[in-house]
């Protein structure tokens, strides 16, 4: 039987007064938290075409089980994904988190049969036994089509300022209206609700992309393609090519040279691009949910 597992919520305490290892774990806690709200949607859109029993506990795994596990924060689970190998005949693991790449995972990683994984890096992009995927879009994410389907926002962005790159977006797109900005203080601190964001998602034309904080992928990416958004990314290390070889989107170097694009391009330009993003969008969905259920036996 194939079963699926949400682990990311799961990170035992550890038996220890040192308030390093004590704050890492109240770390490890917050974020698996965060990927069991804010991720759920996509990865059972992933796993769309991939038949499943969902169990809740440890204990309902069982004695020859395909094993379909999310998990994040693993690097200190040696001893768990372990037993695993010893019950189960296969594990399938989607690992969140671990944006910096920083931790050595091969004893894990060579516990599993096959691992999908977001936040890529030189390393996993040529492991033939890692696949990479999108960290895709916050749960709750919809594209709220309107009959008239009017943009009536040139551009938006939602988030926090964080780095000089964004205070340099904002800068330069500043003057170009209508745009709606939305400016948090810390990251998943006064947010904005997932429902008034998708209005003015779906209200949208461009979504100007910046780095994240550590790595260049956001899910600004994936939500501007669910709303029917054309995004902008900035083109470090060509990371988009890599995870995405022939994708639609707008890349740049500085936000400068967005300036051009969002201010003068046609409708009739502006429709063409987003109709290609959205095509491309939804096969790549497809194909990926091909790759999961391919690779899923039991």
């Amino acid at each position: 039987m194939i079963k699926l597992f949400w682990n990311t919520q799961n990170q035992k305490r550890p038996k220890t007064t040192d308030a390093k290892i004590i704050k890492k774990h109240q770390r490890d806690l917050k974020w698996g938290l965060y990927h069991k709200k804010n991720s759920n949607h996509w990865l059972y859109e992933l796993l769309k075409k991939t038949d499943y029993n969902i169990i809740e506990t440890e204990s309902m795994i069982e004695n020859d089980d395909t094993l379909i596990i999310v998990d994040s924060s693993i690097e200190g689970k040696n001893e768990f994904y372990s037993k695993l190998k010893l019950i189960c005949s296969k594990i399938y693991l989607f690992h969140l988190g671990d944006e910096t790449s920083s931790f050595d995972l091969s004893s894990i990683y060579n516990n599993c049969n096959y691992v999908w994984r977001t936040f890529c890096s030189k390393k996993y992009f040529e492991n033939r036994k890692v696949q990479c995927i999108p960290i895709g879009y916050k749960s709750g994410v919809l594209n709220l089509k309107s009959k008239e389907n009017i943009k009536k926002y040139k551009w938006a962005f939602i988030g926090t300022p964080h780095k000089s790159s964004r205070h340099d977006l904002i800068f330069q797109l500043s003057n170009i209206k209508p745009n709606f900005c939305y400016k948090t203080e810390q990251f998943d601190k006064k947010i904005m609700s997932i429902q008034e964001m998708n209005k003015i998602l779906s209200s949208t034309q461009f979504v100007p992309c910046p780095n994240g904080f550590v790595h260049p992928e956001t899910y600004r990416v994936y939500e501007a393609l669910e709303c029917d958004c054309i995004p902008i990314v900035e083109s470090t290390y060509n990371y988009y090519e890599r995870l995405f070889p022939n994708n639609p989107f707008i890349k740049i170097e500085k936000w400068v040279d967005a300036k051009s694009i969002v201010n003068e391009w046609s409708n009739k330009q502006i429709l063409t691009k987003k109709e290609e993003c959205r095509i491309w969008w939804n096969e790549y969905k497809n194909n990926l949910q091909e790759s999961v259920k391919n690779n899923i036996k039991e």
